[in-house]
């Protein structure tokens, strides 16, 4: 896959093309793993490897700087960086109602609850979500947790979605014979 031209120029405006990082503070930080071409065009495997670390980093609730553990994840996979700092962003205020008690429960049943007292502790933990400190003191063990099974199963399950689906390059033209 291509990216389209106007998100090419939009990079290469932005300093963000092979030519204009080399030799500069980015790549004397990083050297050519930065310039590798699996961190910026995507491809099945790099964007596979970006889900597969990615996403958990997506999933554990209250990570600060999530955007730079997921560049150097990414790095470090060589994985598609696009896609690995996207899915950063799914993990907002306005995601964590549905997020962090989905976690919560995962971490109840991991815990050896069954699934009704997890699903009333789940619930009684969306009514005190607004409350950090409780949900700090009393919460945090069973939302980590479920965090990281969470996590660990949504990236593998993407991994193998991603590398299954996604074709590189084009699609052959099918001719018509008439």
């Amino acid at each position: 896959m291509r990216l389209p031209l106007w998100a090419i120029r939009w990079l290469n405006r932005q300093k963000l093309s092979r030519r204009h990082m080399r030799g500069g503070k980015l790549h004397s930080w990083f050297g050519d793993r930065i310039l590798a071409k699996e961190l910026w065009r995507p491809s099945a495997s790099s964007l596979a490897r970006a889900w597969l670390v990615g996403f958990p980093i997506t999933v554990t609730p209250f990570l600060p700087l999530q955007s730079v553990f997921a560049t150097i994840a990414a790095l470090l996979v060589r994985g598609n960086l696009f896609l690995c700092i996207a899915m950063q962003f799914l993990s907002t205020p306005l995601t964590a109602p549905v997020h962090l008690p989905a976690c919560y429960f995962v971490g109840e049943l991991v815990l050896g609850r069954t699934p009704r007292e997890a699903w009333s502790r789940a619930a009684d933990f969306r009514q005190h979500i607004a409350s950090l400190d409780q949900v700090l003191a009393v919460y945090v063990g069973p939302l980590y947790l479920g965090g990281v099974v969470v996590g660990l199963l949504g990236g593998v399950i993407g991994y193998a979605v991603i590398l299954r689906t996604w074709r590189d390059g084009p699609r052959p033209h099918r001719r018509r014979h008439p």
